[in-house]
């Protein structure tokens, strides 16, 4: 929000420099980014949270210098004169029909307006406030909005058919076309201002280009109202639209500054235009609204904050604050919070408001008291930190992606699912994170796309997270944890020349996380994953648990996020591994005698896997063999196309003593011979 100095300082009598009252507001919990200046004026930028919808105005900023720094504050006076030979009763006539989204409406009638460019003092500090000038009507409802914080909007009284303005949510018209040149349709729920003929605006978000003013116009109508947070959030999401007015509105505006508003504008549209304020407004309420009272206890003020106030201290900051103080004792302060303070609903939101008032610079440090649990960490917290130290150690990078995703990719990415397993978002903040990921796939395959297109093609990493996803009428959350690899598998050097990392890379490092967590047994298995390569993925066994699975992305997958490389991931399902992790690792002995190595090499079919002919030497359980290692794999002129020949080197010891040549020699055609002989049947 961007505050122009000369604008503040006509409501707060101060003679701080700019810097100086940002660092002030800074303190307080409105930071203000940069200051810059404009037009001979310095214009404070500064960033509210999301709860600070009181301060959206020049009014709301002024009362919290006020109340920081203990200034005079002055309220925008005004003087406005009505036609008295002409009233507004029977002109026009309101009917909030949608009592549940509208508390509050009013509006004033005025004649005789000229409709022109506005004085240059009025363009300067609507453009100093990043608001572009329309014409002197529009300009003084910004003015308005800026300065007061409730936004207002002026139809063309000609255009109102029935001379009737109804509030509204129920209706048969179809689709508006709005002030931005854009026709919307019209979906049941959303609240509307209409005439007895037409829409004339989405209430609360934005008006319809028909009942606009033109330089034509020369009676208005001006509306001031209160349309609650929910209905103008729902129209604006709808809509996809988020102006001046909605952002206000969204945050709650002040019931009772609505009237006041209405009139500090008709009296600068009277002064800038020339107009005729037909006398008296239309005052249509559904409900009153009133702020609930709180008690303020002083204890508990003091025990939270770390400070020794007393009540009359705190009372004085609650004053500062125009909080009323309606009743007091010993120890509590019964209070009700200003009518524009909507963020002030219980004891703690008075608490923080003491802190922030009485400055948390000025409170003294003490050593805080740290206080352990008796209780153990969650065993799967514990595992999924030991399963990101033990990925950092393989050299790869930690993201951290969200779990809020797209439909769109979703559905690139699903894995032959049923789209009735996601989980949808009731009120997503975008459709871009409206579903929840059922695969850590898609926010890593994002992840990849924005590096390679920031030209970081060398891409190593891990996340560890959760995915989500309906079971029947269930819903089911799990730990997983993914590595992905695309691009060089090393830095560039001269010897050895870097490659392009591939299925063994990170197959090696799926094995090297396993070992490390004591599972010995796992199996890789072909899989038939649509996510994959078709010949380039495995599924990950260890028993009769497929705990996850590997491979390349497959390229049509690729395609769709715009990557040209190949891309290489792993999933694993960290619920399942729990159980599977062995707790110690006991240490073996060194052997004492030297062992004997063999080279074998056999021919056997293209489409038999390495880890079969491995399970297939190991079913003999030789005595001596030690191990078996893959050496090399060779297709080419001297064998069948469709036959690959696969040199293994099988390792003998004798742990009792040392080996004979004779005896390795035995053992070694005794497992060739059996083994060739499986293979041949």
């Amino acid at each position: 929000m961007r505050i122009p100095l000369s604008w503040l300082k006509e409501f707060v009598e101060t003679s701080l420099s700019a810097q100086e009252i940002g660092e002030i507001l800074t303190q307080g919990g409105l930071e203000v980014e940069k200051i810059e200046t404009r037009e001979g004026d310095e214009i404070l930028e500064i960033s509210l949270t999301p709860n600070l919808g009181h301060c959206m105005s020049i009014v709301g900023i002024a009362r919290e210098l006020a109340a920081l720094k203990q200034l005079p504050m002055k309220i925008p006076t005004f003087s406005l004169k009505e036609n008295e030979n002409e009233k507004i009763q029977g002109k026009i006539a309101v009917s909030i029909d949608d009592k549940e989204q509208c508390f509050r409406y009013t509006c004033r009638l005025l004649s005789n307006v000229q409709v022109k460019p506005s004085p240059a003092w009025l363009k300067t500090r609507l453009e100093n406030c990043g608001i572009r000038s329309i014409n002197n009507v529009v300009d003084a409802t910004n003015y308005v909005l800026l300065e007061m914080g409730q936004p207002l909007h002026a139809f063309d009284f000609a255009k109102i058919s029935g001379k009737k303005i109804h509030v509204t949510s129920k209706t048969a018209f179809t689709s508006l076309e709005a002030l931005d040149d854009k026709t919307y349709a019209i979906s049941q729920g959303l609240l509307l201002i209409t005439d007895a003929e037409k829409p004339l605006a989405f209430a609360g978000v934005i008006g319809g280009k028909e009942s606009s003013v033109t330089e034509a116009t020369s009676e208005i109508l001006l509306e001031s109202a209160y349309f609650t947070p929910q209905a103008t959030r729902r129209t604006s999401k709808l809509l996809g639209i988020r102006t001046d007015a909605s952002q206000r509105f969204e945050k709650e505006v002040d019931f009772e500054t609505v009237a006041f508003a209405l009139d500090r504008a008709a009296a600068l549209i009277q002064e800038l235009a020339g107009a005729t304020v037909v006398k008296g407004s239309i005052d249509e309420r559904s409900r009153l609204m009133s702020r609930s009272p709180i008690t303020c206890r002083l204890n508990r003020v003091n025990l939270l904050l770390g400070t020794n106030l007393s009540l009359r201290e705190v009372a004085e900051i609650f004053g500062r604050l125009e909080i009323v103080i309606e009743r007091e004792d010993e120890k509590a302060l019964h209070v009700t919070p200003p009518s524009y303070r909507n963020d002030l609903k219980r004891e703690i939101d008075l608490i923080e408001e003491v802190g922030r008032i009485f400055g948390y610079q000025n409170i003294a440090l003490k050593t805080p008291k740290h206080v352990t649990s008796s209780l153990d960490h969650a065993p799967l917290f514990l595992f999924e930190r030991e399963i990101r130290q033990r990925l950092i150690s393989e050299g790869l990078q930690e993201c951290i992606t969200c779990d809020l995703i797209s439909p769109t990719l979703a559905e690139a990415t699903k894995e032959n699912a049923d789209p009735s397993s996601w989980i949808s978002v009731l009120h997503p903040a975008s459709v871009d994170q409206s579903v929840l990921r059922t695969s850590l796939l898609p926010g890593l395959l994002q992840t990849v796309k924005f590096n390679r297109a920031r030209q970081n093609r060398e891409i190593a990493a891990f996340e560890v997270g959760k995915i989500h996803f309906k079971d029947g009428t269930n819903y089911k959350e799990q730990s997983m944890a993914a590595i992905i690899c695309t691009g060089r598998d090393a830095p560039p050097h001269f010897d050895p020349k870097p490659r392009e990392a591939d299925f063994f890379d990170l197959k090696g490092k799926v094995e090297n996380l396993l070992r490390g967590l004591g599972i010995t047994q796992a199996k890789f298995e072909i899989s038939h994953l649509h996510n994959f390569h078709p010949g380039r993925q495995a599924r990950i066994r260890v028993g009769e648990i497929f705990v996850g699975a590997l491979g390349e992305i497959h390229p049509g997958r690729l395609q769709g996020f715009d990557i040209d490389a190949r891309v290489y991931f792993a999933e694993l399902n960290l619920h399942d591994l729990l159980p599977l992790k062995r707790q110690k690792l006991l240490v073996q002995e060194l052997p004492l005698f030297p062992g004997s190595e063999r080279d074998w090499t056999v021919t056997v079919k293209e489409e038999l896997p390495i880890e079969k002919l491995m399970e297939l030497v190991a079913a003999l359980s030789p005595p001596l063999l030690e191990r078996v290692e893959l050496i090399d794999i060779y297709r080419g002129a001297q064998v069948d196309t469709e036959k690959k020949n696969v040199t293994l080197r099988l390792f003998y010891r004798d742990k009792a003593k040392t080996l004979s040549f004779e005896a390795v020699e035995q053992q070694h055609t005794k497992i060739t011979e059996e083994i060739t002989k499986k293979l041949q049947n």
